[in-house]
């Protein structure tokens, strides 16, 4: 984990319920959140079209896509923002090229590999609505529970 943490949407907790429960297949359930923007800690990092005051705000995720390694090491859902205006951004509020929410590992497949996974495709889907609130933290996909629960 990076010294200054990063920013994420930090998945409520019945958002990461309905994750687990929809799309968990492996033995590792994460979902916990969407990076923004990792290895800071100036919310003048932050990805347009978030700026400081939005840290603490609660924003909407709609899943868009899903995939699952073929070797069961990792499976993660796509998720655009939400925006106030009902339009949908699927691109750019994150520094990911694909902007996701890792669901599950095997427990040895690191998370951030769901990046790789996404670039080599996934399939399209209309999926549920959730919330995150943007944060700054430390959590680590490490550590037992990343929810700290």
């Amino acid at each position: 984990m990076h010294p200054d943490g990063y920013f994420a949407l930090v998945l409520d907790p019945p958002s990461a319920e309905i994750l687990q429960r929809r799309f968990c297949t492996l033995p590792r359930p994460l979902a916990h959140h969407c990076t923004l923007r990792y290895g800071t800690k100036n919310p003048a990092d932050l990805p347009p079209p978030f700026t400081a005051s939005d840290l603490g705000r609660t924003f909407t995720l709609a899943v868009t896509g899903y995939a699952r390694r073929d070797d069961g090491g990792v499976e993660a859902v796509v998720v655009g923002l939400l925006l106030a205006d009902g339009r949908l951004l699927e691109h750019g509020f994150t520094e990911n090229a694909i902007p996701h929410v890792t669901v599950a590992t095997d427990g040895v497949t690191e998370p951030a590999t769901a990046n790789d996974l996404l670039r080599a495709g996934f399939e399209r889907i209309a999926g549920p609505l959730l919330l995150a609130r943007l944060e700054h933290t430390w959590a680590s996909s490490s550590q037992e529970d990343p929810r700290g629960a």
